[in-house]
């Protein structure tokens, strides 16, 4: 919360700088071409001039804030353009009245009547310069949202290559490795079905785990999804089938769509249920391992909650959560949230991602 408060503040410090540094040089250049006495006989006093800077400066960064971050981007990124269109046309509007009552009611009127501007001539300047302001936001988003759409598939690639490497450097040799999971298959298919079986989970699961998914390292959620319950299938069959596991699926008639639509990182769900199996306790029967997929509409929700283990913690440095994380982040950005929640005895951590957010 504190993070996204200080992007917000730092967004409207980078405008109001800007926006100062074109004020300044405005003034500067009225300055310099008709003298500092006609500028200030223009806008009444030195008062007024100052006020007007003053207020031009801050009205400028809000709406252009406004404009850019709240309008424009979005716009960009969701394609809902009756939406925020209208949202621009009521913005605009709204603008253009406020300025009417500075400059004519609560402003200085004795400038503007001086002047002698008629009220049609003021609405039509007024609105054809809202008008270039909303299109300079629309270039400055596109801009922005073109320079971090870069920045992200670029870390995106780094944390493939990352994975690959790391993949590289613990495997041995797949080709030997998935040829002895074969020929142990081979041989205990008969004798004993169950071992074979897991055997050839963990073969399906290897598989998927070294696959080289795309260029950005997703995979269609479905994908995700059964490999995930594979998993959970494998630890069963370790235990003899003796762990407290709940799974839980609830995906509604106007998800389906969007669950065979939406790609998510390779392991992201996979890491979340072995971070249980790895730090929960599994044998208590009033407190399962729970684990929740709900698909409504354009919402996914994934959550994996459990009973912390009372005996010594297996070593763990948290990077396959903080992988988990970086990654949503980079494919989703605002569209998701990650949760860890803990206490003394319990620890949750929930995958949401809103497909429809602005």
């Amino acid at each position: 919360m504190l993070e996204s408060v200080k992007k917000e503040w730092k967004k409207l410090l980078i405008i109001l700088a800007v926006y100062s540094v074109w004020w300044i040089a405005v003034l500067f250049s009225l300055i310099s071409l008709q003298g500092i006495d006609a500028t200030i006989k223009q806008f009444g006093s030195v008062l007024h001039l100052y006020s007007e800077v003053i207020h031009s400066i801050v009205k400028g960064t809000l709406v252009y804030y406004i404009l850019i971050f709240k309008l424009a981007i979005p716009l960009i990124r969701t394609g809902k353009r009756k939406k925020i269109l209208m949202q621009y046309l009521l913005l605009i509007l709204f603008i253009t009245f406020y300025e009417y009552i500075w400059d004519f009611k609560t402003g200085d009127p004795s400038s503007a009547a001086k002047a002698n501007i008629s009220l049609g001539a003021f609405f039509v300047y007024a609105l054809g310069l809202d008008l270039i302001m909303a299109v300079i936001s629309i270039f400055i988003a596109t801009w922005i949202e073109s320079n971090d759409a870069l920045k992200r598939e670029e870390e995106l690639e780094k944390q493939k290559l990352n994975a690959e490497l790391s993949a590289i450097k613990y495997q041995i040799n797949p080709h030997f490795l998935f040829n002895s999971l074969s020929f142990i298959y081979t041989k205990t298919v008969r004798t004993n079905p169950e071992a074979a079986h897991a055997v050839h989970l963990l073969s399906e699961i290897m598989s998927y785990a070294l696959e080289e998914w795309e260029d950005l390292g997703r995979v269609p959620l479905p994908l995700e999804i059964s490999h995930m319950k594979k998993v959970i299938e494998m630890n069963q069959i370790r235990f003899n089938n003796k762990l407290n596991i709940d799974y839980k699926e609830n995906i509604e008639q106007c998800g389906i769509l969007v669950l065979n639509n939406t790609y998510v990182p390779t392991l992201v769900f996979i890491t979340l249920v072995e971070n249980a199996f790895k730090h929960g306790d599994l044998n208590d029967e009033k407190n399962k391992v729970t684990v929740k997929l709900q698909v409504a509409g354009d919402n996914i929700r994934f959550s994996v909650s459990n009973k912390k283990k009372k005996s010594p913690k297996e070593p763990s440095n948290g990077i396959g959560l903080t992988n988990v994380q970086k990654r949503l982040q980079l494919m989703y950005g605002s569209k998701h949230s990650f949760i860890i929640q803990e206490d003394q005895d319990h620890y949750l951590t929930e995958i949401n991602i809103n497909l429809n957010k602005l």
